[in-house]
C-alpha cells in the first residue's frame, strides 16, 4: 500500500525524472528513514541517478540530538550514501533574528538544503512530509487564523518534493515494522505543551471520531483550494505589475473583484515597503476604501497608506517641517522641501502662452523696487482670493476644491507678498497683482526641473 501511494505520487505531480539527483531532508524519524528506503528500493525503477542525505543537528535536545546525528551517519554509511551533516545552535539564532525557536529551525533548515543542493549540483529536495503532516497543517493554521496555511502544502513545490504525499502516519509506521527500518523517535513529539502535539495526540482523535475519513476529505479541500490560490495569485500578480509606482489610481482597480483586490494590495505594499501586511490589515484597508474622503491607514515600520480622492498612495510618516525662505527678482532657490526650484525675474514682455500653465508659470503686475517675497507652508487661518472673484476664501477650502491630499497640504510651498498669498506653488495663483497688456516690469516665477 506505501509502496503504491509511493509511486501514485511520484507519477501523478511528476515527482521524479530520469536521472534526478535526490538530496533527502533526513532527521532519522520514521518518516525520513522510510522516504530513503522507497527511494533507494525503487531507484532503478525511477531511474535516478543519485541519492544523498542531508541532516541538521539543532542542538535543541542536548546529547539526544547529537545521538540522532549519530544514527542518521551510520545509517548513510550502512546504506552506502552520502551525507552532509551539521551541527548548529538554533536557539542562539532564534535569539539573535528575534524569531520563535520553530521559525528559526525552518529557516535554517531549508537554507541548509539549498546551500547543499546548489553546491553539490543535486536537482532536487525530497521530504518526509505526509498525509497527515498536511491535516495538521491545514487545521493548524485554521485554528490560529492565517489563510494562506489553510491549504496545506503541495506534493511539488519548486525543486523541493513530498513523495510521501498520500501517506498517512499509521500506514508508514507500519511499514517500517514490516520491513525492520530503524528509525529514531523524537520524545519532544509527545510533549503537548507544544501546539502541533496537542494538535495530533488530543484534538485529532476526536476530529476522527466526527470523521473517520478525515485524512481523505482534508486532502479533497486542500488540492481545491490549492487551484483556486493558485488562480487568484495568478491573476493579482497580473495586475500587480501595472503598478510600479507607490500610487495606485482607483480607475485601475474599480472593477477588480475584492478576491483579486486584496491580493493585489498584499503583494504591492510587499513589493513597496517589505512589509508582508496581516489579513486584519487588509480587512482594515477594504473597509478603507469603502469610505468617503480621505483616509489613513498606518502599514508600521514607518509607512502609511492613504486613501486619496483619486488613488492609494503609500508614504512614509512624516513630521511636517517649516517651509520659510525668502526670494527676490533674480534669484533661484531651491525648495527642498518640495524638491523643486524656482526661479524668480522681471520681464517686459510677458509669454502669455506660458501663463496658461499657473501650475509651472505665473506673473504678478507689482509696481514696488526690489520687492522681497515670502515662501512658506500653510498656517491657521490663510484666505486666499481665487483668480477672477472679489472675495476671499479660507486656504484649507481651496485644497479642498484641488484636490490635494491632506497629508500633503503642509508641505505645499505658498509664495507670499504683503501677507497676501500669490500662488499656491503648483498648483494655482490667486488673483492678486492680475497681469494684463498695459502691464511693464512684471514679476514672473517659473518652476524649474530640479
Amino acid at each position: 500500500m506505501v509502496e503504491k501511494k509511493f509511486l501514485k505520487a511520484v507519477k501523478e505531480f511528476e515527482l521524479i525524472q530520469k536521472n534526478d539527483r535526490i538530496l533527502v531532508a533526513f532527521s532519522g524519524g520514521v518518516d525520513s528513514t522510510v522516504l530513503v528506503h522507497l527511494l533507494l528500493k525503487l531507484k532503478k525503477t525511477l531511474k535516478i541517478s543519485e541519492i544523498a542525505l542531508a541532516h541538521l543537528n539543532h542542538s535543541l535536545r542536548g546529547r539526544e540530538s547529537d545521538k540522532d546525528q549519530e544514527f542518521c551517519i551510520n545509517f548513510a554509511r550502512e546504506k552506502n550514501l552520502p551525507i552532509f551533516s551539521e551541527k548548529i545552535d538554533v536557539k542562539e539564532t532564534a535569539k539573535k533574528e528575534k524569531l520563535s525557536v520553530e521559525e528559526a529551525a525552518r529557516k535554517i533548515r531549508y537554507g541548509f538544503l539549498k546551500k547543499i543542493k546548489e553546491k553539490e549540483g543535486f536537482n532536487k529536495i525530497a521530504t518526509g512530509h505526509h498525509l497527515s503532516d498536511l491535516v495538521e497543517t491545514m487545521i493548524l493554521w485554521f485554528i490560529q487564523g492565517n489563510k494562506k496555511g489553510i491549504k496545506g502544502f503541495k506534493p511539488k513545490d519548486g525543486s523541493l518534493i513530498r513523495p510521501l504525499y498520500y501517506t498517512t502516519k499509521n500506514e508508514i509506521i507500519s511499514y517500517a515494522e514490516n520491513n525492520k527500518i530503524p528509525y529514531t523517535v523524537d520524545r519532544t513529539n509527545f510533549k503537548t505543551d507544544i501546539l502541533r502535539n496537542k494538535l495530533r495526540l488530543n484534538v485529532l482523535p476526536l476530529i476522527k471520531e466526527i470523521n473517520p475519513s478525515l485524512e481523505k476529505s482534508m486532502l479533497i479541500e486542500s488540492q481545491l483550494l490549492q487551484l483556486d490560490d493558485d488562480y487568484l495569485e495568478i491573476e493579482s500578480r497580473r495586475f500587480s505589475q501595472k503598478f510600479p509606482s507607490k500610487e495606485i489610481k482607483f480607475s485601475q482597480i474599480k472593477n477588480l473583484h475584492e478576491a483579486v483586490l486584496y491580493r493585489v494590495l498584499i503583494n504591492w505594499i510587499k513589493r513597496e515597503t517589505g512589509i508582508y501586511p496581516s489579513y486584519r490589515k487588509i480587512l482594515e484597508i477594504l473597509k478603507t476604501l469603502k469610505k468617503k474622503g480621505e483616509k489613513r491607514v498606518s502599514l508600521g515600520k514607518g509607512f502609511i497608506l492613504i486613501k486619496t480622492y483619486s488613488g492609494l498612495v503609500i508614504e512614509t510618516e512624516r513630521k511636517s517641517g517649516q517651509i520659510f525662505y525668502k526670494i527676490k527678482p533674480g534669484e533661484e532657490i531651491l525648495i527642498k522641501e518640495a524638491g523643486i526650484m524656482l526661479k524668480s525675474f522681471i520681464t517686459e514682455k510677458v509669454n502669455w502662452n506660458k501663463m496658461k500653465d499657473e501650475k509651472r508659470f505665473v506673473c504678478f503686475d507689482i509696481r514696488e523696487e526690489n520687492p522681497e517675497f515670502i515662501i512658506r507652508n500653510r498656517k491657521e487661518g490663510d484666505k486666499f482670493l481665487p483668480f477672477g472673484k472679489k472675495t476671499e476664501k479660507k486656504l484649507k477650502d481651496v485644497l479642498i476644491d484641488l484636490k490635494i491630499p491632506r497629508f500633503m497640504r503642509d508641505t505645499i510651498p505658498l509664495l507670499e507678498f504683503r501677507n497676501k498669498i500669490l500662488w499656491v506653488i503648483g498648483h494655482k495663483r490667486s488673483g492678486y497683482y492680475p497681469v494684463d497688456e498695459k502691464s511693464k516690469n512684471v514679476i514672473c516665477f517659473e518652476i524649474k526641473e530640479v
